[in-house]
């Protein structure tokens, strides 16, 4: 019998969390502005690309808002956002929201947008490219190693952390990173209409804020996200409330909002235990 109890509860649960992710699928399908959040590293494009398939898969949707919150990361992947974004704004408006980092990588995801956003605070700019390279031949070498390969070409195994790095791989490298960092260059200056001086300024990888990225043309407004979604509202023509399809949150099934919902309750009830009317909280009494 208890048995019997547990496979129908198991089978009733399973059943409204599936109808619970059909009510977030519901409410995509109504939404008339995309959200999609780019946090952290960029090591990676296709997650982004996925959300943007399914961008286009939402009739209603008439704008995208990005929110970038990134140190920057891999080139390729930045890259290919980039691009994608680029397309995209062939269609519909593209706004960029710049959160606390919009750096390297993630300047070059954000100067795909229509619009771009900053902070006053937004740290920005970054612009360049990185090839680390960590060589422990002198360590090998206290160590009593004898690395050795066997390659087909000179440069087969150029920067091999074994072995000391040459001259000849030195400007191998530094030729690649280059050619990756004048296509970077070139992007920002096409994108957003810089001066050469503007450029020549940025090229030794400096930061900045978002105040300053406003002076020289790296963004277009100083404001919050709520601003940017303002914009694209307007700038989409909606004249429906706004609602927001997060593309890049997964979904919440019923019984996680109903175990969040109960360890709000269970805080706040525990908070009042805790703390006497004379007595304040130490992280309420913090500046």
């Amino acid at each position: 019998m208890v048995v019997l109890i547990g496979i129908f509860l198991l089978s009733f649960i399973g059943g409204l969390t599936f109808l619970s992710g059909g009510e977030e699928k519901v409410e995509k399908d109504r939404a008339n502005i995309g959200v999609i959040e780019m946090d952290g590293v960029i090591t990676e494009s296709l997650p982004f690309l996925e959300q943007l398939r399914e961008l286009k898969e939402l009739k209603n949707i008439k704008v995208l808002v990005v929110r970038v919150d990134s140190p920057g990361g891999a080139v390729g992947a930045s890259q290919e956002i980039f691009w994608e974004l680029r397309k995209l704004k062939a269609k519909m408006p593209v706004i960029i929201s710049q959160g606390n980092l919009a750096a390297s990588g993630g300047l070059y995801i954000s100067i795909a947008g229509s619009r771009v956003f900053a902070l006053p605070g937004t740290i920005t700019g970054s612009m360049g490219v990185l090839m680390p390279i960590t060589n422990v031949a002198r360590l090998a070498e206290k160590l009593y190693l004898d690395p050795i390969t066997i390659k087909s070409g000179e440069l087969k195994d150029a920067g091999n952390p074994l072995h000391p790095m040459g001259a000849k791989a030195k400007q191998y490298f530094q030729a690649m990173v280059d050619k990756t960092f004048a296509q970077f260059k070139n992007d920002v200056k096409t994108e957003r209409k810089l001066k050469d001086e503007v450029v020549a300024k940025l090229a030794d990888g400096r930061v900045v804020d978002g105040l300053e990225a406003k002076e020289i043309g790296l963004v277009d407004e100083i404001g919050s996200f709520e601003d940017a979604v303002e914009y694209a509202k307007q700038a989409a023509k909606i004249t429906d409330d706004v609602k927001l399809a997060w593309l890049s949150r997964k979904p919440k099934g019923l019984m996680e909002r109903i175990f969040e919902g109960a360890m709000v309750s269970l805080s706040k009830n525990l908070m009042k235990l805790s703390f006497r009317n004379d007595v304040t909280p130490y992280y309420m009494s913090q500046p």
